[in-house]
């Protein structure tokens, strides 16, 4: 009779290969992450390309005004699902997201955000209100209307520094509220940002945002380590210019270079504003506003 021997695995053996496996593991997946990160960067600066071109496509119609930011049927309408924002008026265009206009009726859930959905947002279908600010709480999910994420807004400073006022109006009852400005008024439609990410459920944005703060779910928030302003978690910021095409940008730069097109303006009025907000989201001031640009978070 014979009889076989298989050595088996010691205790000690198992032990160890376990720890290699935990050790292999604890490198690979800050990797996987990092990959999966820079991959979620590239679908938001897709998502801002494509936005940005429908803006320019209603603009070709529309003789090169600008969306309007909102139109508000009634006074009573402010900040509710009554409202339209320009996302509704460049749907044609995108067909992709969104949800129709209800007769007023805020959507409950969320709908199908599609490419106005911002794959690095943890509050895309948020429903926190900036109650602090003295606007009602919010009615269902995404912006104020219900039909969008808190994702993507425009920025209506452009134009500020070529007029004072901006070229991004709104409707209100029967009125124009500003001025409604042609993309041809810029001086420098290449350096000038249109659209960039939020996290708040207005449909806009502007420069001082930058400074603002915000929990990641986008309710104002001070102390918190957040911008109102979306990161890419890099220290950046992807927009799409006026001139079409989408970047991946320092938040630092978007001051110091002024691609929000009203800071110039800001520093005539009130000398050394710029500076003032460049400060406040500097590596070396994180204690006097969002570390969102100072740290990868």
């Amino acid at each position: 009779m014979h009889f076989s021997h298989r050595r088996a695995f010691t205790l000690i053996e198992l032990l160890v290969v376990i720890a290699i496996i935990a050790i292999l593991a604890a490198i690979l997946f800050p990797v996987f992450a990092q990959a999966k990160m820079a991959a979620k960067r590239t679908t938001d600066l897709s998502n801002n390309k494509q936005i940005g071109l429908g803006v320019i496509q209603y603009m070709n119609d529309y003789d090169g005004y600008i969306p309007l930011a909102y139109v508000v049927p009634n006074d009573s309408d402010w900040w509710t699902a009554s409202m339209l924002d320009w996302k509704d008026f460049i749907s044609p265009y995108v067909k992709n997201g969104g949800q129709p206009y209800n007769n007023g009726i805020p959507y409950t859930t969320p709908g199908s955000g599609s490419i106005f959905v911002c794959p690095i947002s943890d509050a895309n279908w948020s429903d926190v209100s900036p109650l602090y600010w003295g606007w009602p709480p919010a009615q269902g999910p995404g912006d104020m209307t219900t039909r969008w994420p808190r994702a993507y807004a425009m920025n209506t400073d452009a134009g500020v520094n070529e007029n004072g006022q901006g070229m991004v109006a709104s409707w209100q009852g029967d009125h124009l509220v500003g001025i409604a400005g042609s993309d041809t008024s810029l001086n420098q439609p290449a350096t000038t940002m249109m659209i960039n990410n939020s996290r708040i459920y207005f449909a806009e944005s502007w420069a001082i945002m930058m400074g603002y703060e915000c929990s990641d779910l986008g309710l104002p928030e001070g102390g918190s380590p957040y911008s109102c302003i979306q990161s890419t978690h890099n220290r950046n910021m992807n927009t799409v210019f006026y001139d079409g095409h989408a970047k991946n940008v320092p938040g630092q730069a978007t001051v110091s270079q002024d691609y929000w097109d009203s800071l110039a303006y800001a520093n005539q009025q009130s000398p050394g504003s710029q500076q003032n907000l460049e400060n406040s989201i500097s590596t070396n001031n994180t204690n006097i506003g969002p570390t969102e640009w100072a740290t990868a978070l």
